[in-house]
């Protein structure tokens, strides 16, 4: 009896793969428009992924590190574009994100040096630089530089709620643009594959319309998409092969798709 139940259970399995198959079949065959709902939801998926992240990373990391430079460098006084709090000072602090708890966390140069007016920005590594009339923004492709004005003071004390309130908005931000951007990249990308499935409908010597092409490499490439994903977190991580998979994806699809002759006389 168990064996019977055994062969019973494989039997449904098998049949429900079946029936979802033959869904995504006539989804792709005689459905409408190019899959833009399906791009949507997974877009917005995975931005609100990213969008956690950024919140987990944000409380996590980036607000203790955050709130430990601010005690190294506070109290900060300008008056009228020049520091005269702490005066002739120089300061170097190493603003780690996930300090002891990531492994290569990130880390960022912070130094302030009100001995001098200005700095020779060249050889300066990645940071911001604090001198009595400037602060320096120094990346790997540029520095910019910020004369200080007027008159403002920065008491020491706890900005824990500042930094988690700037966490919240950087989540808002990663979440909308997030959302939005993945929507382009996919939609172009996605009509990339479109366009690649005339090579993969050629083999089969069968013919189809765009807004078909459109579907069927929409739902390979977010297959692909999250199996990847999947196997990006054990470090496995291949465009080449993305792309094979998603070719693969298309030609086992074709094959059962009927040829727009064939469809035009269901």
């Amino acid at each position: 009896p168990f064996a019977g139940n055994d062969y019973i259970k494989r039997t449904d399995t098998i049949i429900n793969e079946s029936k979802t198959m033959e869904k995504i079949i006539n989804y792709i065959s005689r459905g409408q428009g190019l899959g833009i709902k399906f791009l949507l939801l997974f877009s917005l998926i995975v931005a609100v992924f990213y969008a956690v992240g950024t919140k987990f990373a944000g409380d996590q990391f980036f607000v203790p590190a955050a709130q430990k430079a601010a005690d190294a460098f506070l109290p900060i006084r300008i008056e009228n574009g020049i520091v005269t709090e702490p005066e002739n000072t120089v300061k170097n602090y190493t603003f780690v994100l996930g300090e002891g708890k990531v492994p290569d966390a990130e880390s960022f140069n912070l130094t302030m040096d009100t001995t001098v007016d200005s700095l020779d920005t060249s050889g300066l590594k990645e940071g911001l630089y604090l001198t009595k009339r400037a602060l320096y923004v120094v990346q790997r492709t540029q520095t910019r530089v910020y004369e200080l004005e007027d008159s403002s003071y920065f008491p020491q004390g706890d900005y824990t709620d500042t930094f988690h309130s700037v966490v919240n908005w950087a989540v808002v931000f990663v979440g909308l643009f997030g959302f939005v951007a993945f929507f382009i990249l996919y939609f172009i990308v996605v009509i990339f594959y479109a366009t690649c499935s005339y090579i993969v409908s050629a083999i089969f010597r069968k013919q189809y319309d765009f807004d078909l092409r459109m579907r069927l490499s929409t739902l390979a490439f977010i297959a692909t998409n999250v199996v990847f994903t999947v196997l990006g977190w054990f470090g496995f991580s291949s465009n080449l092969i993305f792309l094979l998979a998603v070719l693969a994806l298309q030609a086992l699809v074709i094959k059962e798709l009927p040829g727009k002759q064939a469809q035009a006389a269901q």
